[in-house]
């Protein structure tokens, strides 16, 4: 009875650390970012054809930054209601009781968490489509359309959690509470496979571009930038990866102080990667502001390429300038 106290005490204060103080310092770094984003995107403004461009990612990645902070100032309502005002209730700040007086805001919540997870979904899954835009591979059409695939399955399996939790009293039932489990299982699998499965197709046509380089110009300071992206693109998801897999081994083994403290952080870590990439991009991190530069004035007749497809010219290999909002330089921002 003693250790089952103390087992609770504990939860309860990990839930309370995870919800105000772990979301509030990855929500101050991810706010960092943004505004070293929004000042990268200004000085870009200076740039005649880059004001439509810029307006769209400026928008975009204030979009992510409101629904990270609605996030923070839910968690903390959340926190003030079941460890403040009905804390004293039976079962504890936890239980079932106090639970009930934030229905309201787990709505709200799930439903913020369901739009901001598909759109950084659809961010990658618009940058598999640009990346693959333009090749004449026969593979480029069924990769992008598996891509797809995983993103409306994920969209779809979403939403069908999003239904099941809005009604908390039909969780009471133990046929609709494993119903239930086995959907969010589900989705949680489907979308951490669909994040590496459509970064690994980035990854792939980046080292496939940078073969062809190789090709034609051997290894040169160029090329590199290739890996530095491919770099920059796997320490980037990794992060948010990690976290969803290791969340998914304290649901399994349902320990609760897993499942509070991955479960609540998840979107800030989420948000935090996805402006990982950004800085990177346009601060040049990844990708020196020449290379693009240098890549669009190379061109290449088709009889002095040795490569499979003799169809193939330097046009296709620069595909990735065409895409400048998923890959881009300061200067093209």
């Amino acid at each position: 009875m003693s250790n089952h106290k103390t087992l609770s005490t504990l939860n309860e204060a990990l839930g309370l650390m995870t919800l105000t103080t772990v979301v509030g310092v990855l929500y101050t770094f991810s706010f960092i970012l943004y505004c070293l984003i929004a000042r990268l995107l200004y000085l870009g403004l200076r740039k005649p054809d880059g004001k439509r461009q810029t307006d769209f990612k400026f928008i975009l990645a204030s979009v992510i930054i409101v629904w990270a902070t609605m996030d923070v100032a839910l968690n903390n309502q959340y926190a003030r209601i079941i460890y403040v005002d009905y804390r004293s209730l039976p079962g504890g700040p936890l239980g079932p009781l106090a639970q009930d007086y934030v229905s309201t805001i787990l709505h709200i919540g799930g439903i913020s968490t369901f739009i901001g997870g598909n759109l950084i979904q659809g961010v990658l899954l618009w940058r598999v489509w640009v990346i693959y835009s333009g090749t004449r591979s026969r593979c480029a059409i069924p990769i992008k359309i598996l891509a797809s695939f995983f993103f409306l399955a994920y969209a779809a399996l979403d939403m069908t959690q999003l239904v099941f939790f809005w009604n908390p009293q039909a969780m009471e039932s133990p046929n609709f509470a494993r119903k239930v489990e086995l959907i969010f299982i589900v989705a949680l699998s489907v979308g951490q496979t669909s994040e590496i499965i459509m970064t690994v197709m980035i990854v792939a046509r980046l080292m496939l571009i940078r073969q062809k380089h190789i090709k034609l110009m051997g290894k040169t300071d160029i090329t590199a930038q290739y890996l530095g992206i491919v770099a920059m693109l796997i320490e980037s998801y990794t992060l948010s990866t990690a976290w969803n897999i290791a969340f998914s081994i304290g649901y399994l083994l349902k320990n609760p102080f897993a499942q509070n403290f991955f479960s609540r952080s998840n979107v800030q870590i989420a948000v935090l990667s996805y402006f990982l990439v950004w800085y990177r991009v346009y601060s040049g991190r990844a990708w020196d502001r020449q290379t693009q530069t240098q890549l669009s004035t190379l061109r290449w007749e088709r009889r002095s390429t040795q490569l499979a497809d003799d169809n193939l010219d330097m046009e296709v290999v620069n595909n990735i300038e065409a895409s400048p909002p998923t890959f881009s330089s300061r200067q093209n921002v």
